[in-house]
């Protein structure tokens, strides 16, 4: 699956940071991998390697990450500050992943994810309005930290496995043109959303074949086809709970699903030990 949201201002975004994507996971804690940064504007701007705090925040600001000064031009406090892409994995490769520790796995989705990002990077434009004109260009840059988690949020106190991939894509690209760092215009990307899950969907499975992974479709879908869909079900108990809620609520719109799933999140902190957490997720293997 692939879910884009939008940041509507440098508050929340850098709240986002802070409460999501750059502290622990739902329990790991010190075994969570650190965000990366990804894009021909992150290599333009002198990122690469480990996402910093102060960089992210910066960025946010519309500031250069080095603190040099502003970024683009419009720095108004209502400001689209970027969007985060998520990409969920199939259910079977993050129960693949959690019993068998095979990290891998773990590279298979962050490249299936590196795939996506950079062709969604080759279509991107921004907007023209010097002389006169009304139209769009091509920039093929953009500039993302991406934060790979290995857990849901807790239910009854216990995560589930679900691998994930949080894309932070910053709303700034720069127009060689006219020589500045620009808004990026994301609107068709969102609108192809559909088109880029299908394209992160096929190069993570000819990742996981490659692995030597056995893979067959479910329905629209595709898993490992050793991790039945009955031991998969066992692992997904917080999408039963966003389902059950959506029942009781008459909710069917996918948007409107998705909403009610980010209303009803629950803190991600959990007071078991990794060693607990794993004998509850071995208990429900036969």
């Amino acid at each position: 699956m692939l879910r884009i949201i939008q940041s509507g201002s440098a508050a929340q975004a850098k709240r986002y940071y802070t409460e999501g994507l750059g502290r622990e996971d739902y329990y790991v804690g010190a075994e969570e991998l650190p965000g990366i940064w990804g894009g021909r504007g992150a290599e333009r701007l002198g990122l690469a390697g480990e996402v910093k705090a102060e960089q992210f925040k910066l960025l946010c600001e519309n500031q250069h990450p080095d603190g040099s000064g502003k970024l683009t031009a419009r720095n108004k406090a209502n400001r689209r500050v970027g969007y985060d892409f998520n990409f969920h994995c199939p259910k079977g490769v993050s129960v693949a992943y959690s019993v068998s520790g095979d990290e891998l796995l773990i590279g298979a989705v962050q490249a299936a994810v590196q795939h996506t990002m950079e062709r969604m990077e080759g279509e991107v434009e921004t907007r023209v309005r010097v002389d006169g004109k009304n139209e769009t260009r091509l920039t093929g840059n953009l500039t993302w930290a991406s934060f790979l988690h290995k857990t849901a949020r807790p239910v009854d106190g216990v995560p589930d496995p679900h691998l994930h991939v949080h894309s932070f894509v910053f709303n700034a690209t720069f127009d060689d043109t006219e020589g500045r760092w620009k808004a990026a215009d994301l609107a068709e990307t969102k609108r192809n959303a559909p088109f880029f899950e299908a394209i992160f969907h096929h190069q993570l499975e000819a990742n996981v074949q490659a692995l030597g992974y056995a893979t067959e479709e479910r329905g629209k879908r595709w898993d490992i086809k050793s991790v039945s869909p009955e031991v998969c079900a066992r692992y997904s108990r917080r999408t039963k709970e966003i389902e059950s809620l959506a029942e009781a609520k008459g909710v069917t719109d996918v948007e409107a699903l998705s909403n009610l799933g980010a209303a009803t999140r629950r803190s991600k902190k959990s007071s078991l030990s990794l060693r607990d957490v794993r004998q509850k997720w071995e208990e429900r293997i036969s």
